[in-house]
């Protein structure tokens, strides 16, 4: 085969695979009623509870870098000496989003070549999605990294399920919009099933975008408007959350990244997988591997490796504030005054961000931001309610 019959840009790629994974992966009205019922948590519209944000509850604060790629996911395959090579890195802000969809079409091209043994690099939320997705068809992985949970880029992800910060609207291909939109229609499916299971700390939420303006509805959120329960769009109302008049709101998962990839991790160790400390500088020290199929899930470092100058770090940080048993929604927003703002509630604290900084390299924090966001939550819980 060639390697452009591989590459999944081509709608003949994506019409197979489509045909035996859409159906059954949207959602109807009748099930966001059940989804709703199921997740424990309070009908879209109902009265929030304000957070505490202030100084004296932060618990944490962390910076954790994007691997964001201009024209999208790169998810391909291609070689590297006489080894099969799959590309599949460059998720942005949606890499734990997105995660069961890539590992299955990823790994839907490495069973195509029929290999035992696959070597995967990178030990991210990717990474391991990739192993399990494979190990589930009876090959042998190995997972090469520099590092592993806890000590990943995902470790660090917000992991609110809604896939963003994916690519730049004037670089995206209508092929790779295809395929993101598959991509997260196969994540959601998978995500659902490991809902309200605390091993793997995945639990409903409702969540909310709001402006302070009209917001754009004509084009569906990635993977279509039917993966988010109980949505409503640009909805106006006098009495909006935080004095914003213009809001759309779902039920949608939030993940524990620190619970959840910890999960994985033994799920694949448990099946005999093997991680190996490893780190990669060239091409040649991919091809020096011993197994005959490689996925590339490096993120930020393939890179550097394959000399992909479209992905750059889009810098993320967060704050935890201490825990609040009441707070079951999330939301974000541009806000005039105090800029971007988000927060999604976790059971081990409520996490507060507001920075998508591309290009930017930094992984110290840096206390004017935790200022800043600290702030900005406090001045919107003031008005919960108002």
């Amino acid at each position: 085969m060639h390697r452009r019959d591989f590459i999944f840009g081509s709608s003949a790629a994506v019409a197979a695979l489509s045909s035996g994974v859409l159906s059954g992966c949207t959602t109807t009205p009748s099930q966001a009623k059940v989804f709703s019922k199921y997740s424990q948590v309070q009908p879209i519209g109902s009265p929030i509870a304000p957070i505490q944000s202030s100084l004296d509850r932060v618990t944490r604060s962390v910076v954790g870098l994007r691997p964001f790629r201009k024209p999208g996911p790169r998810l391909e395959a291609s070689s590297i000496g006489n080894k099969y090579l799959v590309h599949n890195y460059g998720h942005g802000g949606g890499g734990v989003s997105l995660s069961w969809g890539v590992a299955e079409i990823a790994a839907g091209l490495i069973r195509q070549q029929g290999s035992g043994e696959v070597g995967i690099l990178g030990s991210g939320v990717i990474g391991l999605s990739t192993a399990l997705e494979l190990q589930r068809s009876g090959l042998n992985v190995t997972i090469y990294a520099k590092d592993f949970p806890p000590y990943t880029t995902s470790n660090i992800a917000g992991a609110m399920w809604h896939p963003v910060t994916l690519f730049e609207k004037d670089q995206v291909s209508p092929q790779t919009m295809q395929m993101l939109h598959l991509a997260a229609q196969i994540a959601f499916k998978r995500f659902i099933t490991y809902a309200n299971d605390t091993r793997y700390g995945v639990t409903w939420i409702r969540q909310h975008g709001l402006s302070n303006k009209p917001m754009d509805s004509s084009n569906p959120y990635i993977g279509g408007d039917a993966l988010y329960p109980g949505l409503v769009r640009n909805q106006s109302n006098q009495n909006a959350m935080f004095g914003m008049p213009y809001y759309d709101a779902y039920y949608t998962l939030m993940i524990d990244p620190d619970i959840y990839l910890r999960a994985l991790v033994n799920d694949f160790r448990s099946a005999g997988g093997k991680m190996v400390e490893q780190s990669f500088e060239s091409p040649e020290d991919i091809a020096n591997l011993p197994q005959s199929s490689i996925v590339n899930c490096m993120g930020l470092g393939a890179g550097k490796v394959f000399n992909d100058e479209s992905i750059i770090p889009a810098r993320g940080q967060l704050s935890f504030l201490l825990p609040q048993s009441n707070i079951d929604y999330g939301y974000a927003m541009m806000h005039p005054n105090h800029g971007l703002l988000y927060s999604f509630p976790r059971k081990a604290g409520i996490l507060i961000g507001g920075s998508v900084g591309k290009g930017d390299w930094n992984l110290g924090v840096d206390e004017s931001e935790v200022k800043r966001m600290v702030k900005g939550h406090a001045m919107l819980a003031s008005l919960a309610n108002s």
